[in-house]
């Protein structure tokens, strides 16, 4: 087998696998836009939550301040049966009676965040309905990926193996001037000529040149892109 021959054959798995490579790539877009539309959800759901956990702790909050001025009102009450005279009696009737004003604006502010921690919870459930309704529809979307993925990751294992084999019949010197050029992410390194010019970049090879690969099938690179050249008869 000549030179050019096991470079184009080892070329030709390298195509497969990247081919390969790309049908793979083509899957992290899809990931991607599942991943945002269930974060989109989770993020909802979390805001929701902390809004809620706030709302819950003004209500613990108020309970116990009402509770307090409760017992204020008892204390009161209960200066108010013990006294013996008009004066203390008066003073502690004022007291109670400011501590019944104060309960009865808590207790007003309490229905009203009642009221609009009942809303803020049935939104919080609506998001987790939400979130859990994406999740089951994302599930048959998730299992086709992961499924298309496992089989191109088996169909990249077995091209690597191939072109593992096939490498061994290409030079070292050559195989080390191929890979690098591969490495720079040029799809295609191994170009025949096409007519006077490269087949890749369209530049002029000198007639010198030219006969040279023609004569002794000499693998040359193109001056301009990088390519290796060679004839096709």
């Amino acid at each position: 087998m000549s030179d050019i021959t096991s470079l184009l054959a080892l070329q030709s798995d390298d195509l497969i696998i990247h081919e390969i490579e790309t049908k793979l790539d083509a899957l992290a877009p899809r990931i991607a836009e599942l991943d945002a539309r269930r974060k989109r959800l989770a993020d909802s759901v979390e805001r929701q939550q902390g809004l809620v956990s706030a709302e819950e702790k003004k209500q613990a909050f108020l309970r116990d301040k009402i509770a307090e001025h409760r017992q204020l009102i008892e204390r009161n009450q209960a200066q108010f049966d013990a006294v013996t005279n008009i004066r203390q009696a008066t003073a502690a009737a004022a007291q109670m009676e400011q501590a019944k004003k104060i309960v009865a604006g808590e207790e007003s502010d309490l229905l009203a965040l009642n009221r609009r921690l009942e809303e803020m919870r049935g939104a919080l459930k609506a998001a987790k309905d939400d979130l859990t309704a994406l999740e089951a529809e994302q599930a048959t979307a998730r299992g086709e990926v992961a499924e298309q993925r496992a089989a191109l990751e088996g169909e990249l294992a077995t091209a690597a193996a191939k072109r593992a084999e096939t490498a061994k019949a290409v030079p070292t010197a050559l195989r080390t001037r191929y890979d690098r050029l591969r490495n720079k992410k040029r799809v295609h390194v191994v170009v025949a000529l096409s007519g006077t010019a490269c087949g890749a970049c369209d530049t002029s090879i000198p007639m010198q040149r030219r006969h040279a690969m023609l004569s002794s099938g000499a693998i040359e690179p193109c001056e301009v892109c990088g390519v290796m050249m060679y004839y096709q008869a």
